[in-house]
């Protein structure tokens, strides 16, 4: 908001009403000469058709071609297939959408369609989340923002405050979202609803385990990105969990563009210079307080400086002089808003590192239109598709900085208590909930999934594989648990033609027009429908996880012990939830191939009882349940149950099914999700046999249970790398 340099921070923190009649005033009335059909889906405004309707067809760049790059055709392009190929990196950051509510349908995700889901005591899942204000007191499902009928893509912003995270998180139990958020929360899209979304992510790779970095609003998140920490220790302008206020500078650490300044790499930061975020064409001018710089010590005395070397990082930053240039009124024109970025392209003289930030009509901050965030997503890319030399060197990353407070069901990483730097007054900074990241280039085509745990020190961690310059403040548990980008790309095979996208102008029309549409309702009791995902198959990069965990009982002490491991290269968050007796919250663990964890459950104390989980990422998911039998007694089955994850080229699961009793035991094992396999399998007393479970694409979910009446049932979930 830049009106002027001392305006209040956004809203987050307070009332649903208060935040709706702010951000309603940023909304441009609806052209009066605009007509789009009641009742008509995007994806036909669009002329499409088909599941992957706006990348369907695919048009050569000058001097680019149809297929993946051959070894023969990189050496006559003096290319060396790896990461040295690549000569930009564009980062653009939008505002405010969970994965689930953009992308729950997509198909091959971990969608709406997942059974590896956070399950509940009482047997429902994450997806039903409880709702006190429904007549039934019963639960609310994701349900669809039906932009075709209802003012979905306008709908106001929810709470997505550090206060309100945290209540929605619940010591790891994610289920009071719709207490802290309302009803609107379990609202997502479909590709109906977002089509160029979809066809984006059909066409390059998607991330479906990334999330933001704090679980809290936009400028923390945003700092992640920009400087790799929100310095939770507290010291120097820290620690940051809430919005300050835009353009005063209250932070004193270092940022990853100061450490490319000091390295040589050129940047810069492309945002409208005008004075915006006011009510109506106002609304799409300025940069709505997103570029984090502004905050930074740093740049404000980099600016102050009469040294035009020191003066440069404050350019390059974004903060041109410190002041304003009046309104144009042209906010509403994309080509206008992004004119010195297409100059850039046009002429060749992008630098190496590029942060796009756009003003708010242009972000898709709730209630700003995903329809105009798709109109400027596509407005950068298409200045990059039109200059061949550039497309064929740059890397995109399209991320958006949090959820706005929409659900989402995968639980996120979380550091055991105590780590340095992940911590504030007892509560975890991150990390946050899932949202998307698409990463477009030509060495990350064909619809891809990367199923690695990444967040926004994510970006910078892929800048420092790039550039070999370091950030500094990247907590070394992030450093373990996050990826760095680079499993999203095949620098080896790349794809130089360009996607033939449809005009997405068509989709401000209905931007506009939806205003004239009743607001978004959430479904009425007995109505509620769990959208399944598409079916369309989708490839999964290789990532670098190997997960396993196993129970030993020891029937003296009534101990349940727990192993967990991981033999990958990279470490694991995994977190262990009780399913009886015990408080409902996660008890987090870091894992690594060089920290294997364990847990214990004490039986003597629940009755002889036992039943918890295990959860990891990419559908890890372990349950052990069942009876402790004491020592003495052996006149029964006893029954025992391990996994072995065996990776490489014998990719395999193999159960060992054990009895220790006296009597035979039946062992019965279902598929619960991939396959529709069944099994039963007979072990006499004292005996064991051991049979490999059928993998699909590597996934496995299979339930084991034991007709011992100790209510025995194991469940082994997850997927086995290659």
């Amino acid at each position: 908001m830049n009106t002027t340099p001392t305006n209040p921070a956004k809203p987050e923190t307070s009332s649903p009403a208060a935040q709706a009649e702010y951000y309603a005033s940023r909304v441009a009335e609806p052209d009066a000469e605009t007509h789009v059909p009641r009742g008509m889906s995007r994806r036909v405004l669009l002329g499409l058709g088909g599941a992957a309707a706006v990348a369907g067809g695919l048009a050569s760049a000058a001097g680019g071609s149809d297929a993946p790059a051959t070894a023969a055709s990189l050496s006559g392009r003096g290319l060396t297939g790896t990461i040295k190929d690549v000569k930009h990196v564009v980062v653009l950051m939008q505002e405010n959408r969970s994965f689930d509510h953009y992308f729950g349908t997509l198909p091959g995700v971990r969608g709406f369609s997942d059974k590896q889901a956070l399950e509940y005591p009482d047997g429902s899942t994450i997806f039903q989340q409880p709702d006190a204000s429904r007549p039934d007191g019963g639960t609310l499902v994701p349900f669809r923002l039906d932009s075709a009928n209802f003012n979905a893509q306008n709908a106001d912003g929810l709470d997505h405050s550090w206060n309100g995270g945290h209540a929605a998180w619940n010591k790891g139990a994610w289920n009071r979202w719709v207490g802290a958020k309302g009803a609107q929360t379990m609202g997502h899209f479909t590709r109906d609803d977002i089509p160029f979304h979809f066809a984006v992510a059909d066409e390059f790779t998607i991330c479906d385990n990334y999330f933001c970095s704090m679980i809290g609003p936009t400028t923390p998140n945003r700092i992640f990105q920009w400087s790799g920490t929100n310095n939770a220790p507290g010291a120097i302008g820290a620690p940051a969990i809430d919005n300050p206020a835009d353009y005063n500078p209250v932070y004193h650490w270092s940022t990853y563009p100061e450490q490319l300044e000091k390295a040589g790499v050129t940047w810069a930061t492309f945002a409208n210079d005008e004075v915006g975020d006011g009510g109506g064409a106002d609304g799409y001018l300025g940069d709505y307080g997103d570029n984090p710089l502004w905050l930074f010590q740093a740049y404000h005395d980099a600016l102050a400086s009469t040294d035009p070397t020191v003066r440069r990082l404050a350019e390059r930053g974004g903060l041109h002089g410190g002041t304003w240039k009046p309104s144009t009124g042209l906010g509403k024109q994309v080509h206008h808003v992004l004119a010195d970025f297409e100059a850039a392209c046009d002429n060749g003289t992008l630098p190496q590192v590029s942060y796009v930030v756009a003003p708010y009509g242009w972000s898709e901050h709730p209630a700003a239109s995903p329809d105009y965030g798709a109109h400027y997503q596509n407005t950068v890319l298409q200045a990059l598709f039109r200059n061949p030399k550039l497309w064929e060197s740059t890397v995109v990353l399209i991320n958006y900085d949090e959820n706005d407070g929409y659900f989402d069901h995968v639980m996120p990483p979380l550091a055991e208590p105590g780590t340095p730097q992940e911590y504030v007054d007892g509560l975890p900074v991150g990390y946050g909930t899932r949202v998307p990241m698409t990463v477009i280039s030509p060495w990350s085509r064909g619809g891809w999934v990367d199923s690695q745990v990444f967040d926004h020190t994510s970006v910078i961690r892929f800048l420092e594989a790039w550039t070999g310059v370091q950030d500094h403040n990247i907590s070394a548990w992030r450093r373990q648990v996050s990826g760095d980008l680079t499993s999203c790309f095949d620098f080896a095979h790349p794809d130089f033609s360009v996607p033939r996208w449809a005009d997405t102008t068509p989709l401000l029309a209905a931007a506009d027009a939806d205003s004239l549409k009743p607001p978004v309702e959430a479904p009425a009791i007995g109505a509620q429908v769990l959208l399944p995902q598409e079916k369309t198959e989708r490839k999964h990069r290789p990532i670098p996880y190997q997960q396993n965990a196993n129970v030993t009982v020891d029937r003296g002490t009534g101990q349940v012990s727990l192993s967990m491991v991981n033999t990958g290269s990279a470490a694991v968050s995994m977190s262990v939830y009780p399913n009886i007796r015990l408080p409902f919250q996660a008890t987090p663990f870091t894992v690594s191939k060089a920290a294997p964890k364990s847990y214990v459950w004490e039986a003597a104390q629940t009755d002889g009882q036992y039943d918890f989980s295990v959860y990891g990422p990419n559908r890890f998911l372990r349950r052990f349940a069942g009876t402790v039998v004491a020592g003495r007694h052996r006149d029964v089955g006893l029954p025992e149950v391990t996994a072995e994850v065996i990776g490489g080229r014998s990719r395999a699961l193999r159960l060992s099914l054990a009895n220790q009793g006296d009597v035979d035991i039946r062992f019965t094992l279902v598929a619960n999700d991939f396959s529709a396999a069944h099994r039963d399998v007979w072990v006499a007393a004292r005996s064991s046999t051991r049979i490999e479970w059928e993998l699909v694409d590597g996934y496995y979910d299979v339930i084991v249970t034991a007709n011992t009446g100790t209510g025995f049932r194991y469940r082994f979930a997850g997927h086995v790398e290659l």
